[in-house]
């Protein structure tokens, strides 16, 4: 293995986000010929460029895309080179069929190393439709919704939209985890990914 250390940086404090990249990045190290002892984690909350709850992949996506080109930007200008610059972004999309239209929960994370990216997303989860309509039309902050109905405070920053949803089954680390190996396989795989 590969004794120098890797600068991933975060462009969230968020600690589902963090916690996620820390257990992702500690599975794949082997894989990338590095320990997990020596990566070194930079969170900074950085802007999404997008609103609170995006509302649709292509927003959730690009919201990703900025936080991770962003928090590069701000890490290079405090601490040097960055070797995985990683954004993190859920939101929701609406899933039409000949029949009906329901709102999803997704998570979508871009991965930036070396001027190339990647993207990766979680699976989906259907949001009762009184949850959707508060977010969509009356503009509501999704985490204050969740509270809400959990009767109880914070749980955008613990188990979210997900754990809340799937009564403790998966939670919004998990999401992210999900995301992030998707994001990152080109890497930690890279032989089947290198065009012949």
């Amino acid at each position: 293995m590969k004794s120098a250390r890797l600068n991933v940086a975060i462009g969230s404090i968020r600690p589902p986000k963090v916690e996620a990249v820390r257990a992702v990045m500690s599975q794949v190290a082997p894989l990338l010929e590095i320990t997990p002892g020596d990566i070194n984690y930079i969170a900074r909350e950085v802007p999404s460029g997008v609103a609170l709850v995006p509302l649709s992949i292509h927003e959730i996506r690009r919201g990703a895309f900025n936080r991770a080109i962003d928090v590069r930007r701000l890490i290079e200008e405090e601490y040097g080179p960055v070797d995985f610059s990683i954004g993190l972004e859920g939101g929701l999309f609406i899933l039409s069929d000949e029949n009906s239209e329901r709102v999803h929960l997704q998570s979508w994370v871009y991965v930036e190393r070396n001027g190339e990216g990647h993207y990766g997303s979680s699976m989906s989860m259907p949001i009762p439709k009184n949850m959707a309509r508060e977010v969509i039309e009356q503009k509501r902050e999704l985490g204050k919704i969740l509270d809400y109905y959990a009767g109880r405070a914070n749980v955008r920053n613990h188990d979210g939209a997900f754990g809340f949803l799937s009564r403790g089954f998966l939670d919004r680390q998990q999401a992210f985890e999900l995301a992030l190996l998707g994001a990152l396989a080109p890497y930690y795989h890279q032989k089947v990914y290198i065009d012949p």
